[in-house]
């Protein structure tokens, strides 16, 4: 977070308030905190600042300095103690131990891991205690209970003894040596004593003086944190906290989280060649057509390989063994799934897909919808009009006709299924009148469910009629069905896109579209679209009503232009438009 400068936006005195207001917060915070712990780490009246700063990733934080040393800074409205803080309270936060080595690696903007993490004695479900997922926590290392790094743990005590002590275990923060640290007055770690695990830093030197690899520790830990099990070897002396100057520029490297972090990128690198198989092969059996060849290897990247990556997780080239597309599709090619081709100057193009390969035909593609970014939802042309079908949902007062084909209560079926079901109930009960093929005998349980009390001796009706009839006693719904996503059903009629011309100050007319959500279309892109096309002001507020979504409003009568946006580019069936009428009539010269 502090590793790249920062900009000072404003820089002012603290005021009572907000020293009263910054006790509360940490009051609520920190609830072990004492009344008289609060009024030290806020003193009433010695020198203090709030400086608001901007970080390189432009992210806004609060500094609070006391006699111009940084104390707390406010982050996504968390208040982080600095390492300042913790070396005066070293019990202020939960500690994580690491061996020294690691401080550089932590120091270059790495996380620390959890098979990093040393324990003394063995692993348990209580060893973390019941630390939640992104609580504030410290870093400090073996020799020394000083803290050397601020951050939050990346899973809760449970989730990391869980894991087996893989993987993540504290996102960094605030580190010694980073540029809020440089704020202060740069000073040192102190010596806080001896924490229980100096033995085995102790162990691991005289290990070390035994071996051949001097100045690197073993590439192995075992995850499990137990002391007898954890091989270290050599080069590990002078590396307590107390001799550990930031702005020494000593060589640490190596260490044990070094071959840890090793064995770690080999497996992502694996993981990362699997995935990118898997969405290849996807993309070659459901998404890539004869029609669509040659395709540029670009294209297919991003439009056919990449909506078949699991949601919250991402394919990249460079992250896996190929580190090119191109030798990843070579390596494909290889092994006979598809042909690539230059056909124009350093664009290579996929010109051939052998669908009968085994590992196609073999292959099941999962049903996987991806999140569209926000960016490509703003191009008109990746838009697709959803499939709409009217439907109506069987009520209890229409259950008799269609239980005994197999229908529930508030089952869905469309006007043609309607239809066929009430066709096979006539046909298996025999209803229909032999003499009067147009006509239909009404049995009692039909009789009871279509008929008024002024139409009680009515004993036939005719087909249409009785289809009719069965509708009106059936709840309207209807069904949308986007491209690449699972048929949606909503209960009761869709309400259209209605345009309406309002009146605004000064004579001003503007625009107003309600109901673009139900169509799968974003207001914003839509916004834009018109904004762009008519050189008009558009903006995208929500509807007066709750649970209305959002409405579009244009600067003057555009009713015009956006009905021929909407049929045309949108396809949207003109009986879903209303207020068409409203465009402004053409004047005659």
């Amino acid at each position: 977070m502090f590793h790249k400068s920062f900009r000072v936006k404003t820089q002012t005195a603290i005021k009572g308030s907000d020293r009263k207001r910054l006790r509360a917060d940490l009051g609520k915070l920190y609830p072990k905190l004492s009344p008289d712990d609060l009024t030290t780490m806020v003193p009433q009246k010695e020198d203090m600042s709030i400086t608001k700063v901007s970080t390189h990733g432009g992210q806004t934080a609060v500094v609070y300095c006391l006699q111009k040393n940084p104390i707390f800074f406010d982050l996504y409205g968390k208040i982080y103690p600095t390492v300042y803080t913790m070396w005066k309270y070293p019990d202020f936060l939960p500690l994580f131990t690491t061996w020294p080595p690691v401080f550089k690696k932590l120091a270059g903007g790495a996380d620390l891991m959890l098979p990093g993490v040393v324990v003394k004695g063995g692993v348990t479900l209580t060893t973390f205690g019941k630390m939640a997922k992104g609580a504030m926590c410290a870093v400090s290392l073996v020799g020394n209970r000083a803290a050397v790094a601020v951050g939050t743990a990346c899973l809760s005590g449970e989730d990391m003894y869980m894991s087996g002590m893989r993987g993540k275990g504290v996102e960094v923060v605030h580190i010694l040596g980073d540029q809020l640290w440089e704020f202060g007055d740069q000073s040192n770690p102190p010596d806080l004593g001896d924490d229980g695990l100096m033995e085995l830093l102790e162990a691991a030197q005289q290990d070390g003086s035994d071996g051949d690899d001097e100045g690197k520790l073993d590439s192995e830990v075992e995850a499990t944190g137990e002391s007898e099990s954890v091989q270290i070897a050599q080069g590990v002396e002078d590396l307590a906290l107390d001799n550990c100057d930031v702005q020494s520029g000593g060589d640490n490297s190596g260490g044990a989280t070094g071959g840890m972090e090793e064995e770690e990128a080999r497996d992502s690198v694996e993981v990362m060649d699997e995935r990118l198989k898997t969405c290849c092969l996807c993309a070659l059996k459901s998404k890539v057509k004869k029609s669509d060849l040659p395709l540029l290897t670009s294209a297919f990247f991003k439009n056919y390989m990449q909506p078949f990556c699991p949601a919250g997780q991402s394919i990249d080239v460079k992250k896996s063994s190929f580190k090119k597309l191109s030798k990843f599709l070579q390596h494909m090619q290889k092994q006979g799934l598809l042909k690539t081709k230059e056909l124009s100057k350093g664009a290579d193009s996929i010109v051939d897909v052998d669908k009968s390969h085994p590992d196609l035909r073999l292959l099941e593609v999962p049903d996987i919808v991806v999140e569209v970014p926000a960016s490509a939802s703003r191009e008109d042309s990746e838009y697709q009009p959803p499939k709409i079908t009217e439907m109506f949902t069987v009520t209890s007062a229409v259950l008799p006709i269609f239980k005994s084909q197999g229908y529930n209560k508030n089952n869905a079926l469309s006007a043609p299924d309607v239809r066929k079901e009430v066709t096979e109930y006539v046909r298996a009960n025999n209803l229909q009148d032999e003499e009067r093929k147009s006509q239909v005998l009404l049995d009692p349980d039909l009789a009871h469910i279509l008929l008024t009390k002024q139409e009680g001796d009515m004993s036939h009706l005719k087909w249409d009629d009785l289809f009719s009839r069965v509708v009106d006693k059936m709840q309207p719904a209807f069904q949308l069905e986007f491209s690449g996503k699972p048929p949606v059903l909503k209960k009761g009629k869709i309400e259209p896109i209605k345009l309406s011309v309002e009146q605004r100050a000064s004579n001003k007319k503007a625009t107003v579209i309600d109901n673009l959500e139900n169509f799968g279309i974003d207001p914003a892109a839509f916004a834009h679209t018109v904004q762009k096309s008519v050189s008009c002001s558009s903006s995208v507020v929500p509807h007066h009503q709750k649970n209305k979504g959002m409405q579009v409003l244009v600067q003057g009568n555009q009713i015009a232009f956006i009905a021929d946006l909407l049929l045309d580019k949108y396809k949207v069936p003109r009986k879903y438009v209303q207020g068409l009428e409203k465009a402004p009539k053409n004047k005659r010269r």
